[in-house]
């Protein structure tokens, strides 16, 4: 999954698993896929990510080599012709693209990723991520294109892939969940390890936030710290990977 991202969960690695209702005391959530629980998949109201067709969100990232723009766009498209057990479902789709800023500026110099993800809401209220169509540009050394590839990309339903949680209609603290998972590509899983936490950023001050760990093994040693707030979203990424810790912030929430 991008950074700006059930069958029954796989439960390897993770622990033992609860099976919901509602988990409260902490352990893997588990949620099986039901088409009747998706009575109005698009309308997505969650707090901690609202996805509201024609809302935009801009991130900015700083490292010590390069600086990453990042926009987001809830569009009003959908996707409804997911197959296997989704066979039915429609689904909101997210257009996420990746920018080079070479003067660190907020300019958008050189396109390096573009995403389109996949998102519906169930009705009681939990966020299902369900794949995305990812295309990453390549570049040589002197940043000429050298071609594409769409590594990364998933589907549920297609060759084994299931549907995970993004955000949970009543998050607890220790919860945990797969946020996706196809075998050797997408296998991102996040545990909640903050609730009413306070959160600032350049563009102000939120109270009432959200904090996971997110986290996939197929990068070791390589975790993010997302900050969810009500009614706004994601709107801070610690990344920590070995090195310098980087942090990518919202800049443009996208409100009125």
């Amino acid at each position: 999954m991008d950074r700006f991202g059930k069958g029954i969960l796989l439960a390897a690695g993770l622990g033992c698993a609860i099976a919901l209702g509602h988990a409260r005391a902490g352990g893997l959530v588990e949620l099986a896929f039901d088409l009747d629980d998706f009575s109005a998949p698009l309308t997505i109201d969650n707090r901690f990510w609202p996805l509201v067709p024609g809302r935009r969100v801009v991130y900015f990232e700083v490292s010590d080599d390069e600086c990453i723009v990042n926009d987001v766009v809830v569009t009003d498209q959908v996707k409804d012709d997911f197959g296997g057990d989704y066979t039915g479902l429609t689904a909101r789709v997210v257009a996420d693209a990746e920018w080079l800023d070479e003067d660190c500026d907020g300019g958008r110099d050189v396109l390096l990723e573009d995403t389109f993800d996949w998102y519906a809401q169930d009705d009681a209220g939990n966020v299902w991520y369900f794949g995305e169509d990812t295309t990453e540009f390549l570049y040589d050394d002197d940043g000429n294109p050298i071609g594409s590839t769409t590594e990364g990309s998933w589907e549920a339903g297609v060759d084994g892939a299931i549907a995970g949680l993004i955000m949970l209609a009543d998050p607890g603290p220790g919860l945990f969940y797969r946020q996706e998972f196809y075998e050797d590509v997408a296998e991102d899983a996040a545990r909640i390890i903050g609730i009413d936490r306070r959160v600032s950023i350049g563009l102000g001050d939120f109270s009432g936030c959200l904090v996971t760990k997110e986290w996939t093994p197929l990068s070791p040693g390589t975790i993010e710290h997302k900050h969810y707030c009500p009614d706004v979203g994601l709107v801070l990424i610690d990344e920590f990977g070995g090195g310098k810790p980087v942090a990518v912030e919202a800049v443009d929430l996208g409100l009125p």
